[in-house]
């Protein structure tokens, strides 16, 4: 009997001292946890932890007005309920990333809030979870209100590769974006084109006019060559009286790519030659075309546009159709 008590205190005793570690340790535990919940309430980038399918499992943010929507209305929903179909697959391509590197970051996206639509810039990494065999992959995402610094960012850009009087690109986009769109289409086969395209005595015009009607005129040039070239194809201003048509996803056969080429040169002189009114004064304005036609390119667009420049300068000598097409037998 008196073992049976001893025995029965001793459990008792230890009892107490786990009661005692379990009160001292949650007295630890309370301020740390608050501790850090005070730290992710002042990160200024909204914090959301999302898993492979896009669905919210939490959102921690100290600016709710940034939220697509509020936070208790996120959670248990997908990202394809709230963002831009376009916005939500790019998030849906980054986790996919994401789950194989462990990371994805350097991702803009414009997307609305209570504020207007706005730009931001997001960061994915993978969650580590135990278990994880078992467990969905999770995901830790950060995404930081780049709004001003996004919009000087593309005044500037603009101003560097965009012509402020028609507002096409100018001449620098060939070289920062187009070569390697280009040869993604040669791998795939297609030709393509290089148009130059120069205003026949646009000088007369500034003389006759002057100067004010001259740039209203190119204005109005480039706005009916905007209209005919497809979303594929690439309008330029080039400088001064000329411009630049890149022309992409022609046929993969040289006749054919001219041939269609001059389709669309003629479609050109037809539309551009039709009478301008520019502030009572009706001009009418004939166009000078060169084109080169080619399936292959070197480090830079050079040679075809010094093709396509010598094509035109035979155009403006012959003057018989309006355009003249680059090939070996004809330059």
């Amino acid at each position: 009997m008196f073992k049976l008590v001893e025995a029965w205190n001793r459990l008792l005793d230890g009892l107490m001292i786990k009661d005692s570690r379990k009160a001292r340790l949650k007295t630890s535990i309370e301020p740390s946890y608050e501790e850090i919940s005070s730290t992710l309430r002042s990160i200024p980038d909204l914090m959301f932890e999302l898993d492979e399918d896009g669905r919210y499992w939490d959102v921690r943010v100290n600016r709710p007005e940034l939220l697509i929507a509020p936070s208790e209305n996120l959670i248990g929903t997908t990202i394809k309920q709230y963002m831009p179909a376009e916005s939500a697959n790019i998030v849906m391509q980054a986790l996919e990333d994401a789950k194989s590197n462990g990371y994805s970051h350097g991702i803009h996206l414009y997307l609305p809030t209570p504020l207007g639509e706005r730009w931001f810039e997001v960061s994915i990494a993978r969650k580590e979870i135990k278990d994880a065999i078992k467990a969905k992959p999770r995901f830790i995402v950060l995404s930081r209100d780049i709004h001003e610094r996004k919009l000087a960012y593309l005044a500037a850009e603009r101003l560097a590769y965009r012509d402020q009087l028609t507002d096409l690109p100018n001449r620098y986009i060939l070289q920062i974006e187009l070569i390697d769109k280009l040869r993604l289409q040669f791998a795939k086969g297609f030709h393509c084109a290089l148009l130059f395209i120069d205003l026949d005595d646009f000088k007369l015009v500034n003389d006759r006019h002057g100067h004010h009607i001259g740039d209203q005129l190119l204005k109005a040039v480039a706005k009916r060559l905007s209209s005919i070239v497809r979303k594929e194809d690439v309008l330029i201003r080039w400088g001064g009286d000329e411009f630049v048509i890149v022309i992409q996803q022609l046929p993969s056969k040289q006749e054919e790519a001219e041939q269609h080429v001059a389709s669309i040169c003629h479609h050109i002189a037809e539309k551009t030659s039709k009478p301008y009114m520019l502030k009572q004064n009706e001009i009418t304005c004939h166009l000078s075309i060169g084109a080169s036609v080619f399936n292959h390119i070197g480090d830079d667009m050079e040679s075809m546009i010094e093709l396509a420049d010598k094509a035109m300068y035979k155009t403006k000598q012959t003057d018989k159709q309006g355009f003249s097409i680059y090939c070996a037998e004809n330059i």
